[in-house]
């Protein structure tokens, strides 16, 4: 996970502490099936639960795991303008408030039915993709 993904990651679980929830563990096929996304919304060019390919979050996490999720979640956040390397961290900050602003993504950030998160986070210069993806594991 990078310095970026962490602090995404620690500031979930932060918001999950304030209210009184169990911290999501990292699983880090996740953390791939969630750093591809965002690098493919960044390299294509668009910004979708569904990609160009019609490949839903599911299908992602399916790609990448050897069982099956039967309970999972994607949060999306964007932001274009100069970023930084010293302002990375306002900007998660930033982040990590406005979904928890959007009771969609707030929902699925406090939610007790999932267990595991990662995080995939894309950038440049000017642009920045994060998808994270929550899920409920069964073997």
């Amino acid at each position: 996970m990078t310095e970026i993904e962490q602090r995404f990651f620690d500031l979930t679980n932060e918001q999950r502490r304030r209210g009184r929830l169990v911290p999501l563990v990292e699983a880090e096929a996740l953390s791939t099936a969630a750093r591809r996304h965002s690098q493919d919304m960044l390299r294509r060019r668009f910004f979708a639960h569904v990609n160009p390919d019609r490949k839903t979050h599911a299908d992602r996490i399916n790609a990448v795991l050897r069982w099956t999720a039967p309970e999972s979640a994607e949060n999306l956040w964007m932001r274009s303008g100069t970023m930084t390397a010293a302002g990375l961290a306002k900007v998660v900050d930033q982040a990590i408030a406005q979904l928890m602003a959007s009771a969609h993504h707030r929902a699925n950030i406090m939610s007790r039915r999932f267990g595991h998160l990662g995080i995939g986070v894309a950038l440049t210069a000017s642009e920045i993709r994060v998808t994270q993806l929550f899920a409920r594991f069964e073997r």
